[in-house]
């Protein structure tokens, strides 16, 4: 499994429904920091309540009718299976994974990344997964919006073949719709910048009013 990161450096941890021998489901995540060889996993089921948690920390404290998701070590086999033991028990049994539930975003990422959006889906700042760092929202940002580096990363993956300083020319001539000058540089809609790469100006022509 490649090792993802968010850009804040934290590891980005998958997710699977698992299911062991008996057809119990449960929950596991892969932390990258720990392997491939070992998935971290909690039962699925409603039925872990206060009267099988003896023995969890903090346990004690919650509503009687709180449900206790405890993550324990499972290692693979060589059968591909994963070997341990539910939180809630003591016997070692083997789960699988069937079912894989993507990339898990944390609270404090979702919170960043969705930050001024009123609109439900992913809005993808330009941190890649698999890329260290990223590239950070410019102030003021908003969602539909790019950089002129990531409308060149753009344009570069839809075919097209533009500079930086074309975009930045474009944009303060006018030819891309709704484009705005943050600081000393641009922010590029991507629908003004897709109307853009579909109307080249040609050569004296003037801007769009």
């Amino acid at each position: 499994m490649k090792k993802y990161r968010w850009n804040d450096l934290s590891p980005v941890i998958r997710q699977y429904v698992v299911v062991d021998e008996r057809g119990r489901y449960g929950i596991g995540s892969v932390d990258p920091n720990h392997g491939d060889d070992v998935i971290f996993a909690h039962p699925a089921s409603v039925g872990e309540t206060l009267d099988s948690t003896q023995g969890v920390p903090g346990a004690e404290t919650l509503p009687s009718n709180a449900i206790v998701m405890t993550d324990t070590a499972f290692h693979r086999k060589d059968d591909g299976s994963f070997s341990g033991f539910w939180f809630d028990e003591q016997e070692n049994c083997h789960i699988r994974i069937v079912s894989d539930l993507g990339y898990k975003m944390p609270d404090r990422v979702a919170d960043f990344a969705l930050a001024g959006s009123d609109e439900m889906g992913h809005w993808d700042y330009g941190a890649k997964l698999g890329k260290v760092g990223g590239e950070p929202p410019v102030k003021g940002q908003k969602s539909k919006e790019m950089t002129v580096q990531k409308a060149l990363e753009y344009a570069v993956a839809v075919g097209e073949k533009v500079t930086k300083r074309g975009i930045r020319k474009a944009a303060n001539s006018g030819y891309i719709l709704d484009a705005r000058k943050v600081g000393r540089d641009w922010l590029i809609p991507y629908n003004g910048f897709n109307h853009y790469l579909d109307n080249r100006p040609k050569r004296g022509r003037k801007p769009i009013k």
